[in-house]
């Protein structure tokens, strides 16, 4: 990831840009991990094991966009609050959505296929 250099003065246009994509950008986490539990929700009644590897793969790309957004919303916010440092804004946005991701939907499938094989 490149560092983003936020100058030390920033307008107040840019200050309510920055809010304004910060707003945005949570709202996209929220959905998406709305978007991973529902997914996991249906993903449990599927039967076939196409259907399982389908569902997997769909739960893992929407984790990666999950985490792309964590990843946007930590800057934003470093950008918008200069003496919290990135890296533990970063470490906060990820740690606030805990389960939803790879290693958590990977033991999800598995259960899943197993119970599918009995």
């Amino acid at each position: 990831m490149s560092s983003l250099m936020i100058p030390s003065s920033l307008t107040h246009q840019e200050v309510a840009e920055l809010k304004a994509r910060r707003l945005a950008c949570s709202y996209l986490v929220k959905g998406c991990q709305d978007a991973i539990f529902d997914f996991r929700e249906k993903a449990a009644g599927m039967a076939g094991a196409e259907q399982a590897r389908a569902a997997q793969r769909t739960i893992e790309i929407l984790e990666d966009a999950l985490g792309s957004w964590c990843e946007t919303l930590s800057i934003l916010y470093s950008a918008l609050n200069p003496t919290s440092s990135q890296t533990a804004a970063g470490e906060q946005s990820l740690e606030a959505y805990p389960g939803v991701f790879m290693n958590e939907s990977s033991r999800s499938m598995e259960s899943l296929s197993n119970t599918e094989m009995t």
